[in-house]
């Protein structure tokens, strides 16, 4: 049976939804019209999570690109049977460089740490949530959330009200410092995604210490949140703001409000850059799709279109 819950804040709106609906309530829909947050949610969980609540049902998708090799996204394993496996090291770890004594876990695989970045009303605290529940995005792996928007007020209630929803571990650093606790205590994922606040390219002196924070916990992946919204040199101007974030792939968000605008698609393909995943609605987790296919169409244009010009040059 659905129900919806309305009100003006949404960690307030979720909130009520735990409470009146118990731990294993399922957000069907969050949608927002006029300041007022309407929430549709289900008392019987949906989408069952790998962390708390045992396996989904078969079959379960390993990954939403397809990976040949999906293991951890090429995470570091250890010999279980070696000294060493109690050991985590942080990620990129260089020869000579000293181990953070917060790593230390009885696991041999340590975290894949997977940063989501992007402007302002990008849509990443969502998409991060849909990342952390949808099993497309990471199948049986155990996932955990670190809060690093401090700034935005409601950003970690909304973050936390998420994960606790979820049934996943979170926490929130709010200075450098605090990031070696914070990833001591998620030790026990299989993967960390990171939510960053949101700064557009004239805020230079935000996006540095966001910068300085991302360097400090040194992701494996980076994903620039572009909404599908955006005009295509919006786009290309945020994306070069980005790029001393070592960007590694591009996430689309917000197709719903353009759902037969390609743009978005054509930019990043015209660029050379790499998506995974996008987005398009409000719905947590359903409204996470691979973007495999969508890339590989807007590369096949713009490689036609690059013959044509040279055909008739």
């Amino acid at each position: 049976m659905l129900e919806v819950f309305v009100g003006d804040h949404l960690a307030t709106v979720l909130s009520e939804v735990r409470r009146t609906l118990g731990p294993d309530a399922c957000v069907v829909e969050v949608t927002t019209t006029d300041g007022r947050v309407e929430v549709l949610a289900s008392e019987v969980a949906l989408t069952v999570h790998p962390v708390r609540r045992g396996p989904p049902p078969e079959p379960v998708p390993t990954t939403a690109v397809e990976s040949p090799d999906p293991e951890l996204f090429g995470a570091v394993r250890r010999d279980p049977g070696s000294a060493e496996s109690v050991r985590r090291t942080p990620p990129r770890t260089r020869p000579g460089q000293p181990t953070d004594p917060a790593w230390d876990s009885p696991s041999p695989i340590r975290p894949m740490l997977i940063a989501l970045i992007g402007p302002t009303g990008a849509g990443k605290t969502t998409t991060l949530a849909k990342l952390a529940t949808n099993p497309i995005a990471f199948g049986r792996r155990s996932v955990g959330v670190l809060g690093l928007d401090t700034y935005r007020i409601g950003a970690v209630e909304q973050l936390e009200t998420y994960a606790e929803l979820a049934g996943i571990p979170c926490e929130v650093a709010y200075d450098q410092a605090d990031l070696p606790r914070a990833l001591g205590r998620l030790a026990e994922c299989d993967v960390v995604l990171v939510d960053t606040p949101g700064r557009g390219p004239r805020q230079s002196e935000d996006l540095a210490t966001i910068r300085q924070w991302l360097a400090k916990l040194s992701p494996d992946e980076t994903h620039l949140v572009l909404p599908a919204s955006m005009m295509p040199q919006v786009m290309r101007r945020t994306i070069a703001s980005f790029s001393t974030f070592r960007v590694t792939h591009m996430l689309a968000t917000k197709l719903d409000e353009c759902p037969l605008d390609t743009r978005v698609f054509d930019v990043v393909a015209r660029q050379g850059h790499a998506m995974r995943w996008y987005t398009d609605g409000q719905e947590v987790p359903a409204d996470l799709h691979a973007a495999t296919d969508r890339i590989e169409r807007a590369t096949s244009r713009f490689t036609a279109r690059q013959r044509a010009q040279e055909a008739f040059a």
